[in-house]
């Protein structure tokens, strides 16, 4: 259902009408009645019709006539009067609301917001006052300055800006609504790193055990489900003294899975993440803090000394595969995080892959 730039209306009623089903109810014509009240049948017409008031006057002829109290049609009148301006002010502040909801549609998709979270409303303002208390949203020129730098058109493919947007929001409703109850300690991340690569590398129960270790640490961990058009694999924030690492599982791998979690602990390590930060230029890009938390995730998880050892082999991809993964779990790796390393740097993609590189 499409969202209407208009509010629902109140019931008004004027009270004509109910001047007209007390006549029908009395079997009086509107003629004879406006005899009886010594008033012209236009005039008696127009207030069936609701286009004229009932005055004071009006309504003691009616008392006079009906024995309903003159107090009673004065009331039915001013209520009638005050229903009609609170619609027109509805109206003014649903089109306030439109307007706003245009200049968010402008940055991010509110339609998938809504629709992730099972909240489609039929109106702009109560999908404005969704949007402001969820997500946490401010006004939209102040949004505009928070995203300087994000929305540059992109025809590539998976780097669409609004959708990318879409996906930031729903990370940062995650971390709202998560509240972690441990402080974080930035003295003990140096602690909390081998604990991480293990759970990584063992791959049982992967994402519970990841979720219950950072939390131990302070660190907020979850899985938002990627948006069509935004190729994220993950983002680190923080949030009310908590960092926080969400990450979209775009890929059923580990190999893409550890690197993308180790990535953004490197960005939190090195305190290197801001509100709102993604540049589209870093996205395609590598600036030089993600080549720095590229190389902190490589060597977190296969430690650069070990990575030395890794025998070279100029054969088919079959033997490569065979032989590095060999080399693994010589050492105690899982085969997929060391394979992966290998064909990023190598850029060779060719390898077989079995049940063992999903995400247990």
């Amino acid at each position: 259902m499409a969202t209407r730039n208009e509010a629902p209306a109140l019931m008004a009623i004027h009270p004509g009408s109910i001047l007209k089903e007390e006549l029908i109810e009395r079997g009086i014509s509107q003629k004879d009645f406006a005899k009886m009240i010594s008033m012209q049948p236009s005039h008696l017409s127009e207030i069936i019709k609701g286009k004229r008031s009932i005055t004071k006057p009006v309504a003691d002829k009616l008392e006079e006539v009906l024995g309903i109290p003159s107090i009673d049609w004065m009331n039915l009148q001013i209520g009638f009067e005050y229903d009609t301006q609170q619609n027109a002010e509805r109206q003014i502040a649903e089109m306030a609301a439109y307007n706003t909801l245009q200049e968010y549609l402008r940055y991010f998709d509110v339609r998938t917001l809504e629709e992730r979270l099972g909240k489609v409303h039929a109106y702009c303002s109560e999908t404005v006052e969704f949007l402001k208390t969820v997500f946490k949203l401010p006004e939209p020129e102040r949004l505009q300055l928070q995203t300087q730098g994000l929305f540059k058109k992109s025809g590539k493919v998976g780097k669409d800006p609004i959708k990318i947007m879409t996906w930031l929001l729903l990370a940062k409703q995650y971390a709202y609504s998560n509240v972690l109850e441990t402080a974080y300690d930035e003295g003990r991340i140096d602690e909390l790193i081998p604990k991480i690569s293990a759970i990584l590398h063992e791959n049982e129960n992967t994402i519970k055990r990841l979720e219950e270790t950072f939390a131990e640490y302070g660190i907020l961990f979850g899985v938002v489900s990627k948006v069509q058009g935004a190729s994220i694999d993950g983002y680190s924030f923080e949030y009310d003294g908590h960092p926080c690492i969400i990450v979209t599982m775009r890929y059923d791998k580990i190999d893409n899975l550890a690197f993308s979690v180790m990535h953004e602990l490197g960005h939190v390590k090195n305190r290197d993440y801001d509100d709102f930060n993604i540049d589209i230029d870093d996205y395609d890009h590598e600036s030089p803090r993600e080549k720095a938390a590229n190389q902190f995730a490589a060597n977190a998880l296969i430690s650069d000394a070990d990575w030395k050892t890794v025998p070279k082999v100029h054969l088919s991809p079959m033997i490569i595969q065979r032989t590095c993964s060999s080399w693994a779990e010589s050492k105690g790796y899982n085969k997929w995080i060391a394979l992966g390393r290998l064909s990023y740097q190598t850029g060779m993609y060719k390898f077989k892959t079995d049940a063992t590189r999903s995400i247990s």
